[in-house]
């Protein structure tokens, strides 16, 4: 059977005022609202409910679990900044459905999703290498299906980062974000985005790196680690398209790679990670022109990932986001350092 799409709903947008999306999630009216589409959308299964849990609520989300008589489902809605993941996934289920998580149910328009339960691929974020180096392999495999289908994604509301547009997209963002109040963790002032626009001409090098490689646009997922993807069926499947763009897919790399070595993984076992991801990527160039281009890519995926925060926080109260301040403002200012890429993820 394949997913309930639910297109009734008006789609949800953000307006000028400054939001905090847990107060909605935390709310009586939303739970009803939320519990009543999730009994209807498993009904629509032949599914019915026993138990309803708020699993997890941040600024960018709010998950609950859910007991049927056909077992453990998640429900997940999200914030208006990422709601482009139901599509996303919608068509990369569609497209590579051994490869991404199931969804049972889709709201496009309100942002919402069902799917079943699914084996973690860790515990306490640690993972033998295998997994890793498969999670590695699944994500190549998966962008290579997706590479025919990026208009599509940008079509259906995925941000389209694709190296031709990246110089005007960081330019348009650095300027807004120099509108910002200067308490907000994504102000720029005009120190840091004169500092940025002096990175142009290394962005062009790097630029001109990649387009060496031949390795075309895709689904670039920006938050890949061990904690998004899964289990099922033996094999890994990918989730959490929430901070997805339409990019160098090679980008993916910063968070696959990054929180690997964060989590104490030994340098030569990262670059077997990274190897077997470059791996699905060998018809486009020799080994060595797709290191480089890896490299090129870590060091440019800030712009991929500040987008991620603009998405989720730019009209949020100063208050509800102070705590992602570090996380946020080395992002733009270590655009074309690789390492630093790496130790920022």
């Amino acid at each position: 059977m394949g997913p309930l799409v639910d297109a009734r709903r008006a789609p949800v947008t953000g307006g000028g005022a400054t939001v905090d999306h847990r107060e909605r999630w935390t709310s009586d009216a939303w739970r009803a609202d939320m519990h009543a589409w999730i009994r209807e959308s498993l009904a629509a299964r032949d599914e019915t409910v026993t138990r309803i849990d708020e699993h997890r609520v941040r600024i960018w989300s709010a998950v609950l679990r859910i007991e049927t008589d056909a077992g453990v489902r998640w429900a997940k809605e999200n914030h208006p900044g990422s709601a482009s993941e139901m599509a996303a996934t919608s068509i990369a289920h569609r497209v590579a459905p051994t490869l991404v998580l199931e969804p049972l149910a889709l709201d496009v328009a309100a942002a919402r999703m069902l799917t079943a339960n699914a084996g973690l691929l860790h515990e306490d974020g640690e993972a033998p290498i295998a997994t890793r180096i498969e999670l590695a392999e699944t994500a190549a495999a998966l962008q290579r299906a997706l590479v025919p289908h990026a208009d599509e994604l940008v079509a259906a509301g995925v941000p389209d980062i694709r190296p031709e547009r990246l110089v005007d997209h960081l330019r348009e963002r650095v300027a807004q974000a120099g509108t910002l109040p200067p308490e907000h963790p994504l102000h720029l002032g005009p120190d840091a985005r004169a500092g940025i626009a002096a990175l142009e001409p290394r962005i062009r090098e790097l630029l001109a790196v990649l387009d060496d490689a031949g390795v075309p646009a895709s689904l670039e997922h920006d938050d890949l680690h061990l904690g998004n993807a899964f289990e099922v069926d033996g094999r890994i499947r990918i989730g959490d398209l929430g901070d997805a763009v339409v990019a160098h897919p090679f980008g993916t790399l910063r968070v696959l790679l990054g929180s690997a070595g964060a989590r104490g993984v030994a340098a030569a076992h990262v670059a077997r990670i990274r190897d077997a991801y470059l791996d699905g990527w060998s018809t486009h160039a020799d080994r060595a022109t797709l290191a480089r281009a890896a490299d090129a890519a870590i060091a440019l995926s800030g712009v991929q990932r500040w987008e991620a925060w603009w998405r989720l926080t730019r009209d949020a109260p100063v208050s509800a986001i102070d705590e992602y301040r570090p996380y946020v403002q080395p992002l733009l200012r270590t655009l074309g350092d690789v390492e630093a890429a790496l130790i920022h993820v």
